[in-house]
């Protein structure tokens, strides 16, 4: 179920309070399993301009906005555009999740897959995580990995 590219929507039991929430899967492995982020409708971009794709905070990368409403791949199973409701963000100092697919899914009720990041949002998601001083540097060598295979 969590391959990268996907979106997942469902009920998550693990925030405070608990609530329905997107998850987006990045990175799939034998090794490390599952890297995945977590966006939020709230406004964190941290930049005083946020736009769709990396935002930045004076010459530092902090976080990727999609603007709602904007295609961003495809419904999952389907040729129909998938796009956010609302401006989602994910704000690069807190979003990254990582672990066994089963443990992940386990925080959410109704887990389902609905949407699949069209290849050119997800390397440029991957890239601006690549840059950004605000992401762990263990995810650092599989972003690049992963922008090698694609570019």
């Amino acid at each position: 179920m969590l391959r990268a590219k996907n979106i997942i929507y469902g009920f998550c039991t693990f925030t405070n309070p608990p609530k329905n929430k997107y998850l987006i899967s990045l990175y799939r492995s034998e090794i490390l399993n599952v890297v995945a982020v977590f966006p939020t409708s709230r406004k964190r971009s941290g930049s005083l301009s946020p736009k769709h794709g990396k935002n930045y905070r004076g010459k530092d990368i902090v976080s990727y906005v999609f603007e709602a409403n904007r295609c961003i791949g495809k419904k999952y199973g389907s040729d129909e555009d998938f796009s956010f409701p609302l401006v989602t963000t994910i704000p690069f100092d807190y979003c990254f999740r990582e672990g066994e697919q089963e443990n992940l899914l386990k925080s959410f009720e109704s887990a389902e897959i609905v949407g699949v990041l069209s290849d050119e949002e997800y390397i440029n998601l991957i890239y601006a995580f690549s840059k950004s001083p605000l992401t762990p540097r263990k995810y650092i060598p599989i972003f690049e990995k992963i922008l090698e295979e694609y570019l």
